[in-house]
Parts: C-alpha cells; sequence; structure tokens
C-alpha cells in the first residue's frame, strides 16, 4: 500500500532545497485584508506562513508531520509571532473552530493519496470555514507536471548547507493509470568540503495529482462553490493545455 510522504526523514535538510518564494506575494495580497486568524493547512516549515507571520497576520498553522512542525518553531523562537502550530492530518481536522480565510498552499492537497480522503479533507475544510469565508486552494495542473512523471530519473539540484557542506538531490517520477498516483522517491546525497559523501538518505515520494474537471465535481458536496480561477500566482487566466498551476479561490455558501 502506498504511503503519505514522511517529510520526518528529512525535514532538517527541507529548508535548504524547497526556499522558493514564487507564490509568496500573491498570498500576501490576499490575506492583506484579514485581521482575524487565518488557518494554513499542510504549512511544513512555514516557508508560506512565516512571511505573513512577518507581514503582521494572526495563524493557526497545522501539518501531519511533527518534525517540519518542529523545524517551524524553531525558525520562529523568541519572534513572539500570534501563532499556534497544530500537529493534525487535514483529513481528521477538528480545531473547534471557524476561519474566516483558510489557505492550502503549494499543491500538498495531492500529497492526499485516494480521492475519498482528499474529498474528505475538502469538507473538513468547508466545516472549519465561516458562511461566506474564502479558502484558497493552490494545485499543479496534471497536463503540464504528468509530463515528467515518465520514469526518468533526474537532477533537482545542488544546495549548500550548513557546516560547509553540500546536497545533491535527485529524483523520479512514474505515473500510474491504475490508481492515477504518482509514485517514486528523491534521493538525498550529501558531500563534505572534500567532495566525499558522507551521507546519502532514501525518501519515497507518492502524490495524487487532481485535474480541473476532477476538482469540481469533488467539491460539489462540500458546501464550497469555486468564484476564481488562475493559471499563475500573477492571476493569469488558467489555460488547460498550457498553465503549471491551477490556483482556486472559493467561498463557503
Amino acid at each position: 500500500m502506498r504511503e503519505s510522504i514522511k517529510f520526518d526523514k528529512v525535514a532538517d535538510l527541507y529548508d535548504f532545497h524547497v526556499n522558493v518564494d514564487f507564490d509568496i506575494h500573491f498570498f500576501l495580497k490576499e490575506t492583506e485584508s484579514y485581521k482575524k486568524e487565518i488557518l494554513e493547512l499542510m504549512c511544513g516549515t512555514g516557508r508560506v506562513s512565516i512571511p505573513l507571520l512577518e507581514s503582521g497576520k494572526i495563524m493557526t498553522c497545522v501539518d501531519y508531520s511533527k518534525g517540519m512542525l518542529d523545524y517551524f518553531a524553531r525558525k520562529i523562537k523568541n519572534k513572539n509571532y500570534p501563532v499556534d502550530l497544530v500537529e493534525m492530518d487535514v483529513t481528521n481536522l477538528d480545531l473547534k473552530k471557524k476561519f474566516e480565510l483558510i489557505l492550502l498552499p503549494f499543491h500538498s492537497i495531492t500529497e492526499i493519496l485516494s480521492t475519498d480522503l482528499q474529498c474528505k479533507a475538502l469538507k473538513s475544510i468547508s466545516f472549519h470555514l465561516e458562511k461566506n469565508g474564502v479558502f484558497i486552494l493552490t494545485l499543479q495542473n496534471p497536463k503540464t507536471r504528468l509530463a515528467l512523471a515518465d520514469g526518468e530519473t533526474r537532477i533537482i539540484g545542488e544546495f549548500p548547507i550548513e557546516r560547509n557542506r553540500r546536497m545533491i538531490i535527485s529524483y523520479m517520477n512514474q505515473y500510474s493509470q491504475y490508481d492515477k498516483v504518482v509514485s517514486g522517491f528523491q534521493f538525498y546525497e550529501i558531500y563534505d568540503s572534500t567532495n566525499i559523501m558522507i551521507e546519502k538518505r532514501f525518501l519515497e515520494i507518492n502524490f495524487k495529482p487532481i485535474s480541473d474537471a476532477e476538482l469540481r465535481d469533488m467539491i460539489k458536496d462540500s458546501g464550497l462553490e469555486i468564484v476564481e480561477t488562475y493559471g499563475d500566482y500573477s492571476y493569469n487566466r488558467f489555460d488547460e493545455e498550457t498553465s503549471n498551476f491551477m490556483i482556486y479561490k472559493m467561498i463557503k455558501k
């Protein structure tokens, strides 16, 4: 049976290579008018959350990986940000309160590996949203993303890390027509200053892409309604054939 990604295995290395900021301006703009508490789901080590906290937002941040949340907490130690870090699976979300704005960035919902559980997560999110509240969900477009799920091994890149070491990350993805899941791995190779490899880690990767049509079908009974769809973080129109992203703004009906 396929398993969710075990981010605890690489939580200490995550920020060295997942340090992109192409979506930060979008989330800053989308949250600028909100004064009440914002919920971010599958928040990881705070890549999106921390810029929002720095802008003065009040947040609850949820992730299923204790290791990722521990690094998040370490990064904001002594900052006194108004944030609550919660270890919880979004498919069993139970926060005892509702929010006017919920964010789920970086196509993370696809790490939930069945349509039934993805639907369960969406219904749980809807339950935690105030009436007329906003939910922003970002996805990769399967039309363009699956072109790289071909079984070929590729290099993600080389990254400097602490203590004068460097890390090379490679990956392989393969799409299964049987269960509609992309599976594969990431290899983390760590070298010292003399180019001797001192550590190697293996991370199993599984995710279940969601198409535009599938998402629209999934939310039919969730109480959510799509009001805006974008193909990138600059608000350009979504084109199923060419857009790399699918960005949805929904409201609670």
